[in-house]
C-alpha cells in the first residue's frame, strides 16, 4: 500500500487560528490497484507548536485493505506537504 497523491485539495474558512480545516482526494496503491478517496482532515496546532492530524473519511468509503496503515500513511503523507508548504493556507 502506498499514497501517492493528495490532490483537489480545498481549504475551509474556520475562526480558529489553529486549525485548519481541509477537503482533498487520496490517490492510493493497493499492489496493483489505483483508488481515489475521498478525505476530509484538519491539521491542529498546540501551544507548544506540535501538529495533529484528525483524518475522516466520508461514510459508505470502502477499501479492500486495514484502515490503520491507511490512516497513517495519509497522515504522513499531509505532514510532509504541510511542512514543504504545498497545503493551501
Amino acid at each position: 500500500m502506498k499514497v501517492l497523491e493528495i490532490n483537489s485539495i480545498v481549504g475551509e474558512d474556520t475562526l480558529i487560528y489553529y486549525r485548519r480545516n481541509y477537503t482533498a482526494v487520496a490517490e492510493i496503491e493497493f499492489f496493483s490497484d489505483r483508488q481515489d478517496v475521498q478525505i476530509a482532515f484538519t491539521i491542529e496546532i498546540n501551544p507548544f507548536g506540535q501538529k495533529t492530524i484528525y483524518l475522516e473519511y466520508p461514510c459508505g468509503t470502502d477499501f479492500d485493505y486495514p484502515v490503520l496503515p491507511v490512516t497513517k500513511s495519509i497522515k504522513e503523507k499531509i505532514i510532509s506537504m504541510d511542512n514543504e508548504g504545498s497545503l493551501p493556507i
